[in-house]
């Protein structure tokens, strides 16, 4: 089984979140893990963002850790490059309508992932409502 993670379980791990202990949970349970490139892109924009919000209360070495934290956990991830393909299966899948486009992306990348595997194999890890019940639209296991 592929655990395919967004950044809002993946945050919630970096950021220590409300979810911290469940995003871990789901973390450590999917010890293969997988997303698209865009997870690299918006945790490092997420993460500077919520530290330029608090960086009178939380210092250069919060940021230092936290930095060092982000690029320890997108070491166990699987990154996928977005290619033309992914505008393609966005094209041809009218639902991913339904959601933001940086979620779109995210399941037309485990769509795309599920052309190599079935889509029983890849469990979408997402703390976001939405974009797990569209997953599961696709016919993908959720957490």
């Amino acid at each position: 089984m592929f655990g395919y993670f967004d950044s809002s379980l993946f945050l919630a791990i970096l950021l220590d979140e409300n979810r911290q202990d469940e995003a871990i949970y789901i973390w450590k349970s999917n010890p293969i893990k997988i997303s698209s490139i865009l997870l690299k892109i918006e945790t490092n924009i997420s993460l500077l963002k919520f530290y330029k919000q608090n960086e009178y209360k939380l210092g250069i070495n919060w940021l230092n850790e936290k930095k060092a934290l982000r690029k320890k956990l997108l070491n166990e991830v699987f990154l996928n490059d977005i290619t033309e393909s992914f505008a393609d299966t966005m094209e041809q899948n009218d639902i991913l309508a339904k959601c933001k486009s940086l979620d779109a992306i995210h399941i037309a990348t485990a769509i795309d992932i599920s052309e190599k595997y079935s889509k029983s194999e890849i469990c979408i890890c997402s703390f976001d409502k939405n974009m797990l019940r569209i997953a599961k639209e696709f016919g993908f296991e959720t957490n």
